[in-house]
């Protein structure tokens, strides 16, 4: 009796141990998405069949899928390291339910490396309102997904073939953690934070993507205000944003000295912005001072003399503050747009004077004087032979 209750019980556990989820799914019957480019559906007679040509089709969205056999060693359908897939709706969810049918798996975004946002969808403020409100609802989509937009086709963006790393997903989230590393080229963006931006400001930047034959690259930056494309900043532009919203460290500095350039590479700097207010005429003050190294000099001469370095410092000042400059004139004039977040700042640092300005913060930030304080120190200056 008793070797029988024992024989029972060790039954019913090796049943539970190994009956698993019950939602589970072969890893091959899954379509691991690793990037996404989604577009403004736009009738293009060459190659769309004649019958999407109707209000109903609203997206095309390009998806990116690895080809897992292949990745692993396996004998693949295609010798293609990946596929790309288009794919056409009057929904997101219709384009990706649609490309299910015809690929036989099960498309899933858990894995989501990057996602583009082409230049029709951003102009069109309900459609992109659509695909924010897709990725607020879907619990696949992480926060932490890296976000670009590009002046062009998503599309293009996710059927190029980088060299160094054909997985374009994976590729733009490298590109995004060579950024944090040695050098600042451009203010990082991911799906969480643009989310919050345009709740919260109603505005946001959002990294530009650019395409090569082989490559790709991030520099410059889509302005979005009221979930709408306004328009688009350079990478000098944004070079002058870092240094105001206190992203400036281990940026990259070269200036017109003598009849050469020299660069200057910043290891340390801090940005302070103070307000004031004269006569009821709000201005900021923004002071920026940085240490780092002369990377490049002028052959045969020396930059070892205390007044020679001195001529150097105020050459990357200059240089420094006409990129701040230029950025605040863009912003000011041609954007009206705070995407710098001095009215953040102003709130923080003394809430009753935001309290006077908030709710004519656009023009206020428009005629506010900005006030640029630029301090350079070079602390080396390599090997001098």
């Amino acid at each position: 009796m008793k070797r029988n209750k024992i024989f029972i019980l060790s039954t019913i556990l090796i049943v539970t141990i190994l009956t698993g989820c019950w939602d589970r799914m072969s890893i091959d019957r899954r379509a691991f998405v690793l990037a996404i480019g989604i577009d403004k559906f736009i009738f293009d007679e060459e190659k769309d069949d004649p019958n999407l040509n109707t209000h109903w089709t609203k997206f095309r969205v390009a998806f990116s899928i690895p080809n897992l056999p292949k990745l692993v060693g396996q004998q693949g359908v295609t010798e293609e390291p990946r596929y790309a897939k288009v794919s056409t709706g009057p929904t997101f969810s219709n384009t990706y339910k649609g490309l299910e049918g015809r690929i036989n798996k099960t498309i899933y975004f858990g894995h989501t490396k990057a996602i583009v946002l082409g230049d029709e969808l951003l102009k069109d403020k309900a459609l992109f309102k659509e695909v924010l409100d897709i990725f607020l609802r879907n619990s696949e989509f992480s926060r932490s997904i890296p976000i670009v937009a590009i002046d062009g086709a998503a599309e293009d963006v996710v059927k190029v073939h980088p060299d160094m790393q054909p997985m374009i997903g994976m590729h733009i989230t490298q590109l995004f953690e060579n950024n944090q590393g040695e050098t600042i080229r451009f203010e990082e963006k991911t799906l969480g934070e643009l989310i919050k931006s345009l709740q919260e400001d109603k505005m946001a930047i959002i990294p530009q993507i650019h395409l090569g034959e082989k490559d790709i690259k991030i520099a410059g930056a889509a302005i979005i205000k009221d979930y709408e494309l306004a328009g688009w900043l350079d990478d000098r532009q944004i070079k002058g944003i870092l240094w105001i919203k206190k992203k400036n460290r281990r940026l990259e500095v070269s200036a017109p000295y003598k009849d050469f350039h020299v660069a200057y590479h910043v290891s340390s700097a801090k940005s302070k912005i103070r307000f004031n207010e004269d006569n009821g005429k709000l201005s900021c003050n923004i002071i920026i001072e940085a240490e780092g190294n002369l990377d490049e000099y002028i052959l045969d001469e020396s930059a070892l003399d205390n007044k020679e370095i001195k001529k150097i410092e105020m050459a990357f000042e200059k240089v420094i503050k006409e990129e701040i400059r230029n950025s605040l004139r863009v912003l000011q004039e041609e954007y009206k747009a705070d995407v710098i977040e001095i009215g953040k700042e102003l709130e923080r640092q003394d809430y009753k004077r935001w309290n006077k300005v908030k709710d004519n913060w656009e023009e206020e930030f428009q005629e506010m004087d900005f006030i640029i304080d630029i301090h350079v120190k070079i602390r080396r200056i390599g090997q001098a032979k």
